[in-house]
């Protein structure tokens, strides 16, 4: 049931989600590069700032001037005692190494990596580290590898500076977590086109011209400029359909079974109802089936076999009703479907009967004289209520029969037949918008009980879910 229609929906869904997605990786990636430059420009800033000023408060006697940072170091001592041998060429006891005399810079790089450090085992290094990437992975698209390639371009060449060099990784790490967000915010581009691919594959499943463009600008609506999370995205489109769907299908329920007993109640006479629609839709059967909903329902039937036009039509209503113990008034072929109304209208008064259900001939919209024979029925019985019977599966043609017999003799409800085998479901969701009038019933079988009350929740939950 409504299999194409909900293929239309889960392609929607993934054509906004993959639109939305790809939009933002490479937003991401820019603003990841573009984050890690100020980052580092930042720290290797701090670092050179806290070394000079180190340095400036050294006393003034240890300051090293540059041409001094500068300058050879001095020959070690087996340079020298080797220059002594070959010069004198006798032998000398090796005095002790003398110490290379240090540069400041090397003194700054010891005295910070003395600095006491916060210990952390192996385990915890890894889980750290392994946390990290997963990270960097997910909302940026970049492997650890690939950022510490990047840091090693940009390597400084400064000794006094590959402390800081260090701090800068660190810090890099620790920034991207604050800058990964959470939410995505919606732009009309990221969703135009999906929406006019939906708008024309809604009118492919049967779907109203005037319904799809509400639908679609309702669902605009309801996504553009809006803050979702990564990873709800699917999840909130689907919502968005849901709720667009349902605010088109929406209608008030009509609850038969009350109306009937409320008008019974006030004026003790039968509630009749008169059944029209197009040749091969399915009337008779669904009248059976009404009544049988009836009487499950404690209340009392009679069929009128008004349909005196069809051949075999009378025999299908009469097999019914002795199916379901239901008592039914006749006539003759060609009799005047208006008179058999009329009978069975009296039969009812007469033994206390709760409905009247008439059956009429079959009839395209465009029959003006069938259409005329339904006005003198409705003359002669004034009906509680007219009911159009078509099939599901029938599309816009459908919504262009019930504007006609609407026009013709006011319709105060429709029942759609043959649901169980439309694999499209547009015309369920057209026909309250399309024309006005509400759905009372769906037929979804041949089973006398396979009649179900007009539920939005249960065409919803068929068109949305993947299950059914």
């Amino acid at each position: 049931m409504f299999g194409i229609l909900k293929k239309k929906i889960t392609g929607l869904v993934d054509n906004i989600a993959k639109s939305i997605s790809g939009g933002k990786e490479e937003k991401k990636a820019e603003e990841a590069k573009e984050e890690i430059t100020e980052v580092r420009k930042t720290e290797e800033a701090a670092a050179i700032q806290t070394n000079q000023k180190a340095i400036e408060t050294k006393p003034e006697s240890e300051h090293i001037t540059p041409e001094q940072m500068i300058k050879p170091k001095e020959p070690t001592s087996e340079i020298k005692y080797k220059e002594n041998m070959e010069r004198k060429g006798k032998d000398h006891i090796q005095p002790e190494t003398v110490k290379e005399p240090e540069f400041e810079e090397d003194k700054l790089v010891k005295e910070k990596k003395t600095e006491a450090k916060p210990t952390e085992t192996q385990t915890e290094k890894e889980e750290r580290e392994k946390e990290q990437e997963k990270r960097l992975e997910e909302n940026f698209g970049l492997k650890a590898d690939e950022i510490k390639e990047e840091t090693k371009k940009e390597k400084l060449l400064q000794p006094e500076l590959k402390e800081a060099e260090i701090k800068v990784k660190t810090s890099f790490l620790t920034k991207v977590k604050s800058i990964i967000t959470p939410e995505v915010t919606i732009k009309e581009n990221d969703v135009k086109t999906a929406l006019e691919d939906f708008e024309m594959q809604l009118l492919t499943a049967d779907v109203a011209l005037p319904v799809a463009e509400e639908i679609i600008s309702d669902l605009k609506n309801r996504l553009v400029g809006k803050s979702v999370k990564s990873s709800s995205i699917e999840a909130y489109v689907l919502d968005s359909i849901y709720e667009s769907i349902e605010k088109v299908i929406e209608q008030e329920r009509i609850d038969l079974i009350n109306e009937v007993k409320k008008y019974k109640e006030t004026t003790s006479k039968p509630y009749k109802i008169l059944f029209i629609g197009p040749n091969g839709a399915g009337k008779t059967t669904t009248i059976a089936k009404v009544a049988h909903y009836f009487k499950k329902n404690g209340l009392k039937c009679v069929i009128s076999a008004s349909d005196t036009f069809r051949a075999a039509a009378i025999e299908q209503t009469i097999e019914h009703a002795k199916r379901l113990d239901i008592p039914y008034i006749k006539h003759d072929y060609g009799s005047d479907p208006a008179a058999v109304a009329f009978d069975a209208v009296k039969y009812a008064e007469a033994k206390n009967m709760d409905v009247v259900l008439i059956d009429s001939a079959g009839r395209q919209e465009t029959n003006r004289n069938l259409i005329e024979q339904l006005k003198k029925i409705e003359r002669v019985v004034s009906p509680n209520m007219k009911v159009f019977v078509g099939e599901g599966i029938a599309g816009n043609a459908l919504l262009a029969q019930v504007s006609e017999f609407n026009e013709a003799v006011k319709i105060d409800g429709v029942i759609l037949t043959k649901l169980d085998v439309d694999a499209k479901g547009g015309t369920i969701i057209s026909v309250k918008k399309a024309t006005g009038v509400p759905i009372l019933f769906i037929g979804i079988g041949q089973e006398y009980d396979d009649l179900l009350p007009f539920d939005k929740n249960y065409i919803l939950k068929r068109i949305m879910s993947e299950n059914n």
